[in-house]
């Protein structure tokens, strides 16, 4: 039924773009699939068709081409191969269509696309649960803390919280601490009177006042001093902030979302962060796992990325890659993440010719700009550069024997400094440790340690 219909349904002549567009995406929903958007390109003008911008996270882009026009639809539903190639076909139907629509009264004309615009994306397993922490932050009222490496999309994951939420119409407002001396982030936060300070000739309203009813996003907040974190946990708990140089507090209503690529944990322990604020804001975690360990996120993260790198350059033609050079993305580490992942790509992207694929060649290339000139060059840089063990390396397990206890510190060692540098061959220089020899040493203590679980399972078997 809905391939013999798929033609008529979006190729009806003397449509106009806004009209085609409209029916591409009823198309789509009448196979259960949701569509956020539908843009269309053609003759260097570009048409988007919105269907909701406050819509949740993109799954997959459905693409269709004939000669110079092409379509692109935006969807969040996941969907099985055999439905995705039905749409595609639908979708280069519309694309043949198109060149018979004519313009709308008004024209919808696409912007230059932002990068603010992305959505998570992903399949992974890890993605799919990041998808439902989300949600479940979302329908919540209590304060949220997402940790995750710097680049995995923090700030995107936010942002996402807010848009599902009761309090999607109203302002979503974020501040980066590390970005601020300790003296702005507070007059940024809580506001200052005329004449609190040198400079201040004018009342100013502080992210408190200015996220009301809305949400607030404190990114990074593990960079914020001591002394300020007081002001904060009182102002989330009490719903209250008082200006500088005021003199009555302030009633808010505001939702606070936090995060930080730091141990907050191990930093309370550490002295270095309030327990008591670590306690109010760790109510809703919600982790983002690292793109080393969701790399069948990669080839959608590539594609998105390009698609929009198209748009960014106004490209007829969109940017194809080979395989191999996807490969060569894949099997990467990415130590810096998304945002690294998009550094590469806008590298690649305005290093390639029109209409030419990029190549293996060049993904290497690109790639190797990370690697050390040389080793000694490497671990000179690297020795600077300090790598936060688990807390638990300072506790000696409960009948854990000092062997028992060593094996383990050198498999955290060895997995952490891996982790933070990218790869084993940098944690073999950062160790200064033969990459081989280390290997060999981590697989030893990896077995052990398994071997060891399995012999607890067996005597707790005979025990029972």
């Amino acid at each position: 039924m809905h391939t013999a219909t798929a033609r008529e349904e979006v190729s009806a002549p003397a449509l106009t773009i806004t009209e085609g567009l409209a029916e591409l995406v009823q198309a789509f929903a009448s196979r259960n699939v949701t569509a956020a958007r539908a843009t269309l390109k053609r003759q260097n003008q570009t048409y988007e068709y919105t269907v909701d911008d406050n819509q949740p996270g993109i799954q997959r882009h459905i693409e269709g081409r004939f000669t110079n026009i092409q379509i692109v639809v935006s969807c969040l539903s996941p969907m099985s191969a055999e439905l995705n190639a039905e749409l595609q076909a639908i979708t280069t139907t519309a694309a043949t269509a198109a060149q018979h629509w004519t313009e709308p009264v008004n024209r919808p004309t696409l912007v230059k696309p932002s990068p603010t615009d992305q959505q998570m994306i992903g399949i992974s397993a890890e993605m799919k649960e990041l998808d439902a922490d989300i949600s479940r932050a979302a329908r919540s009222s209590h304060v949220v803390l997402i940790i995750g490496e710097s680049g995995t999309g923090k700030t995107t994951a936010a942002a996402l919280i807010h848009r599902r939420s009761p309090r999607a119409a109203k302002p979503f407002v974020d501040i980066n601490c590390a970005a601020l001396p300790e003296t702005l982030i507070e007059s940024e936060l809580f506001g200052y009177e005329k004449g609190a300070f040198t400079g201040a000739v004018a009342t100013k309203k502080g992210l408190f006042e200015l996220a009301e009813e809305g949400t607030l996003f404190l990114d990074e907040i593990g960079e914020m001093k001591l002394e300020l974190q007081a002001k904060l946990l009182k102002a989330i708990e009490q719903q209250k902030i008082c200006r500088l140089g005021g003199t009555k507090d302030i009633q808010c209503n505001v939702r606070i979302v936090a995060a930080s690529a730091r141990n907050l944990q191990q930093m309370v322990s550490e002295g270095k962060f309030r327990e008591d604020l670590y306690y109010r804001l760790a109510v809703l975690e919600v982790p983002i796992a690292p793109l080393r360990q969701r790399r069948e996120d990669i080839a959608l993260l590539v594609h998105d990325r390009l698609v929009y790198e198209q748009q960014l350059a106004s490209l007829r033609t969109p940017f194809e890659i080979e395989d191999k050079a996807l490969t060569e993305l894949a099997v990467y580490d990415w130590p810096g993440n998304i945002r690294q992942l998009h550094n590469v790509l806008s590298r690649l992207a305005t290093r390639t010719d029109e209409g030419m694929p990029i190549t293996a060649a060049a993904a290497r290339s690109e790639l190797a700009r990370f690697q050390p000139e040389t080793s000694n060059n490497h671990c000179a840089v690297a020795s600077e550069r300090a790598v936060l063990l688990p807390a638990d390396c300072r506790m000696l397990l409960p009948g854990e024997s000092m062997q028992d206890f060593i094996n383990r510190l050198k498999r955290t060692v060895i997995e952490s400094v891996r982790n933070s540098t990218g790869s084993m061959t940098h944690a073999a220089n950062r160790l200064q440790y033969d990459r081989t020899a280390l290997q060999k040493l981590f697989a030893r203590l990896i077995a052990n340690d398994n071997a060891s679980e399995e012999d607890t399972g067996r005597e707790s078997a005979l025990a029972a």
